[in-house]
Formats: C-alpha cells, structure tokens, sequence
C-alpha cells in the first residue's frame, strides 16, 4: 500500500473507520472531544472537515492537517508525468430508486422481490443494500461517498436487458462499505449481495468481467488496498477478466477465489456453507508467474487463434491499401517507423493514431522531439483539415480527444525505465492499447555502448507490448547515406540492426523530390508524394508498397 494519506493517519495511530474514499475518526481538533467519529479525511485528496459544526467545524488540506498536528507538512504526490486530459466529469442519476419496502412491498415490486427471494436473498439483504424494483426491472443503486451515483438496471424477464443510466460514472457497485486494507471484487453485483450474507463485505465491477472501462476513476480508490482478491465466474471469460484485472491491479497484490460453484450467488442458492466459502478465500491463488508450463497449458490460446479468422488483423490502419499488406495494428508487436528527415514519419503516425482514437483505441505518445503543444497543434491541423484553428475550435477538438489520447510530459531524453514504468501506467490505469516513441533517438542510453543499450531497450519495448497485449510505434531514424534521394530500407534504420530483427514490423516511409514530381507531373505521368514500404511483416509475411498523396491543406496522407 503506497497511499501516503492512509499511511500518514496509520502512523499517528488514529483509529479510523473507512466509508468509500473517506477515513471516518474521532476529531483531534474538537474542543469538547469527539466520539461519534465526525471527522472525516478524503483518503485520495486528503482534504478533511469536521461535521460538528457548531462545536468545531474545522476543514482544510492535507497539508493543513499535518501542520495542526504538529509534524513539518510533506506535500500529496501527485507526478505529473502525464498531459493529462481534464478529469471526465458525469450525469447524476435523475431518478430515484424505488426502494423495495419489505412489508409495505408495493405490487407492482413483487415480480422483482420473489425474483430476489429465488436467488437465495433475505429482506435484509434487499434492504442493505437499497435494491429498488420498477415492474419486472431490478434497480442497483451505486453509490459513492454516500451518495447515489448511478443505476443499473436489470430485467428479470429479459435477462439479456441489462443497461445503466446515461453518462453516470462507471464505478464499483457496494464501494461504501468496504473496510481495511483488503478488497474483493466479484463479477456481478449479485455476487457481491451474496457474499454480503455470507458476512463477508464485497463490490462488484458495473460492466461484466471483459469490461474494464471502470477502472480509470477507481484508480486511485483501488491503490489504497494491500490486498485485492478477484472472486470472478469460474467459467473461461470469467478467468480471463480476472487474470487481466489482476495485470492492471498489480499481479502482486491480487489473489484469485475459486468456489464450489460457478459464483457466489449460486454458492448461496445451493446452500453452500460459510466454512467451505472462508477457506476458499483461504486457498486463493497467489498469481506467481511460472516459467515453465507444458504445451497443453497453451491450448486454448492457440485455438483462439486458429478461430480468429480475420480478427487476428488487428486493428486496420487509416488506409486501406496498407491494411491489405500489414492486416492492421496488431497487439503485442513493435512497428518501426522510419524515413529521411521531412519524409513525414510525424505526420503519418499523427493520421494514424487520430484514425485509432475514432475506432475506440487510446493512445499514449512520447515525443522527445517535440514539445507537447506543438505535437497537439500538428494533431488539430489534421483533424480540423486546416491551418488555423480559433480558440473555441481548439477547446471543441481537445474535448474529443479527451480520455483517447495521453501525452507524457517530457521535453527532451527520458531515461528508459522511467519511460517504459510511465507506459505500464498508462495501459493499466488508462487502457491504452497504442504506444508511440518519436523518436529512438531521445531515449537517454548509454553512448558508450549505445548499440548493445538500443537492443536491450527495443527488446524490453517488445517485452511490455506482448505483457499487455498493445502495439508499441517506434520511429527510428535511418543511416546516412550518399544521397538523401536513397530509398532506406530495412537494414538501413540507424543503430543496431538488432532492433529492426526484434521488431515485428518495419515500416518506411520515402518522399519522392519535388522537381521529379514536377517533372513528371507535367508530362502527364501519376507520382506519389510518399512511398511507404512495408519491409517486414512479421505474423503474414507480407511485404509491399503503398503510394500515398499528400495534401497541404489537412495535412493528411491519402491512397
């Protein structure tokens, strides 16, 4: 646990009770004393107030509390590694939850309160946890700091009809009354009301076990916990979603609970007994890493890929013709992206990543070659499709761009370990499944030895790209040759031709000069502005070339 508000309380040796983001302690501050624990501390921001608030009242900053307390105050870190987008802001729910009122049940609620009652849940357990019904929909209120953040709502009839209110915050379902150190998180928020039952405190994720959208706004709640215990579906998409949460929790802090039956709402409907589900949690799996597994361990992954078919693409790059050869952007590789200088490697990665962004796809780029601003200014250019943008156009293309694209805050070299910890960060906390490095040559190796370092560096880039299954965009630049007219090719991207070996693609990319294109324009004869060769291909293959036209108006590259 590296919350340092938590630990900082911890040390004082203030008791404390945890209600969601708050620690809930007894005032140091008050006068008269308090024991009604009316003092609360935001655990992540570390503001605090007391609610006696005619006896005391007191409120402020963690910087504040250290401060009353006597201690020389040490600011909250919060790194600003990235150029983070503002903090997404959502709808709260405009209904109310029809809460089930056990004896003055309405009838129209019955449906939903036997439906409940088939599922093995007691009047108080409905009651706990404010379940609401609407005819044959259940209400699942999620709440956040004692407040009503969203619904979910749940057919009984039409089991498929499963929805939430329309741009409410995604978050954990039963998140208030979770305490300590430790958390379970179950797959469904009947799980987590069975459990409850049980005597055994849980939350539930709001969208299944492959829907991981949630887990930006609950990062910071989740780093709080020493421990996470994953209590997901036995079945395979259940084990998978599990196995992935843990990559993006930390597989060192999380731990997998296997029960008798598929879950625990089924485990309470056969009766399962309290012991049995005590020493499941007792003989949770710890997720060590084996290095040596049998073939057959790799069984169902290598049937995935034979059922493929044309999902083993990847994702199709901005243009067809290239797609054709590269069959897309494919998770767990390194593209090497490289050119002469003004060839447009920036731009062609730009037009990439921006045509990813609309398929649904983040993206966390590294330009050392370019402040943030200006590498943004060249991104609105292209999707504005003009050269100047007035102040209300660029607030509007921003906003789109908001939680698609994440910039790393450095100007200059970054040092290797730092960058490729930065990029975990991102494919964990914010999903992004495209990594951009502009370019090899602001990665801070040791020039001493720079080529053995590129390799090394390459190869623990292809390392984090097949851990979290993303494509890593590497540009490179190429070898100086006689002739800046030199078509470069594979062998001849700079540095250690090791790198372009541990690569899975290589991609370059070749401007033709202007008085050819002059030239032969005016004798009738269709030149392109930019070649770009498909040099390796790993997974097919394939290889070829792609003519590309540019246009000096949008910026962009077209077939």
């Amino acid at each position: 646990m590296s919350n340092q508000v938590l630990n900082y309380i911890e040390k004082k040796g203030f008791p404390y009770r945890r209600r969601g983001d708050e620690l809930m302690m007894n005032c140091p501050f008050c006068p008269d004393g308090d024991k009604e624990r009316k003092f609360a501390i935001n655990v992540i921001t570390g503001a605090f107030n007391c609610l006696h608030l005619n006896g005391c009242g007191v409120r402020g900053s963690f910087w504040d509390l250290q401060k009353k307390l006597g201690d020389n105050p040490e600011k909250l870190n919060s790194p600003r590694t990235f150029v983070n987008n503002k903090k997404k802001t959502y709808k709260l729910p405009e209904k109310e939850v029809v809460e089930i009122e056990g004896k003055s049940i309405a009838v129209d609620q019955i449906p939903v309160f036997e439906y409940l009652q088939g599922r093995g849940f007691t009047a108080e357990t409905i009651k706990h946890f404010h379940i609401g019904a609407k005819a044959n929909t259940v209400m699942l209120p999620f709440y956040k700091n004692g407040k009503l953040a969203n619904i979910k709502y749940r057919d009984i009839v039409e089991k498929h009809k499963m929805y939430q209110e329309k741009d409410a915050e995604p978050l954990l379902f039963n998140r208030d009354n979770v305490q300590g150190h430790e958390i379970i998180i179950c797959e469904g928020e009947y799980d987590a009301m069975a459990l409850h039952q049980y005597g055994i405190e849980a939350v539930s994720v709001p969208n299944g076990a492959t829907g991981m959208q949630w887990v930006e706004g609950e990062w910071e709640f989740l780093e709080t916990f020493k421990k996470i215990y994953l209590c997901f579906d036995s079945d395979s998409a259940g084990r998978e979603g599990a196995i992935t949460l843990a990559g993006k929790l930390g597989m060192w802090r999380c731990v997998i609970v296997t029960l008798p039956y598929k879950d625990a709402n089924e485990c309470l409907k056969k009766g399962t007994p309290l012991d049995d589900i005590k020493q499941c949690f007792e003989n949770a799996m710890e997720l060590t890493p084996e290095s040596i597994v049998s073939p057959v361990f790799f069984g169902e992954k290598i049937k995935k890929i034979f059922a493929a078919g044309a999902s083993l693409f990847g994702t199709a790059t901005a243009w067809d013709m290239l797609t054709d050869i590269l069959k897309g952007w494919r998770g767990g590789e390194v593209s090497i992206i490289t050119g002469r200088n003004g060839s447009g490697k920036s731009t062609f990665l730009n037009q990439s990543l921006l045509d990813l962004a609309k398929r649904g796809e983040r993206t966390c780029i590294y330009s050392g070659e370019m402040p943030p601003e200006r590498y943004l200014r060249w991104a609105l250019v292209q999707m504005a499709e003009k050269d100047h943008l007035d102040s209300t156009e660029v607030d509007i293309y921003l906003e789109w761009m908001n939680g698609r694209v994440y910039i790393i805050n450095t100007v200059g070299s970054v040092e290797p370990v730092k960058l490729l910890e930065d990029f975990e960060y991102a494919a964990r906390r914010y999903d992004c499944k495209h990594f951009v490095i502009d370019s090899l040559m602001k990665v801070n190796l040791d020039l001493s030895d720079e080529y053995n370092e590129q390799k090394r560096f390459v190869s623990s880039l292809c390392d984090f790209t097949k851990k979290f299954n993303v494509h890593a965009h590497l540009v490179a630049h190429p070898r100086k040759t006689m002739s800046d007219s030199d078509e470069p090719g594979k062998v001849d991207v700079k540095g250690n031709s090791n790198i372009t070996d541990l690569a899975d693609n290589v991609i370059v990319l070749f401007r033709t000069e202007a008085d050819k294109i002059e030239k032969a324009r005016s004798q009738g004869k269709d030149v392109a502005d930019t070649v770009v060769y498909v040099k390796k291909n790993r997974e097919f293959g394939i290889e070829g070339r792609v003519q590309m036209y540019f246009n000096t108006v949008s910026k962009k590259f077209f077939t």
